[in-house]
């Protein structure tokens, strides 16, 4: 399966770099970083490791954040459509 990134998933990736930057150093941040990514690989080879969420919306935990994706079987695609903190409104952040 295809792995893509929205724009606001491109943003989201983008800020939680600056943050764990700045909060941890570079080097945790990179790990950090990877970890999403290799999360994100991952659910294209097995979207069915995501629980079902809202529609063709898909939900996976890596460490303290949530990759919401979306699952598109006829295309043969699935895109990271935010990555969003565990504390945050994941319901108020796909409307």
């Amino acid at each position: 399966m295809k792995l893509t990134w929205s724009n606001l998933a491109k943003e989201d990736l983008f800020v939680v770099r600056r943050f764990s930057i700045e909060r941890w150093g570079c080097d945790v941040a990179l790990r950090y970083l990877e970890d999403i990514r290799a999360a994100a690989k991952q659910l294209a080879t097995a979207p069915g490791l995501a629980r079902p969420l809202k529609g063709p919306f898909r939900i996976f935990r890596v460490r303290s954040h949530y990759l919401i994706v979306h699952v598109d079987l006829a295309a043969d695609r699935m895109t990271v459509a935010r990555l969003l903190h565990i504390a945050m409104d994941v319901e108020r952040h796909l409307a």
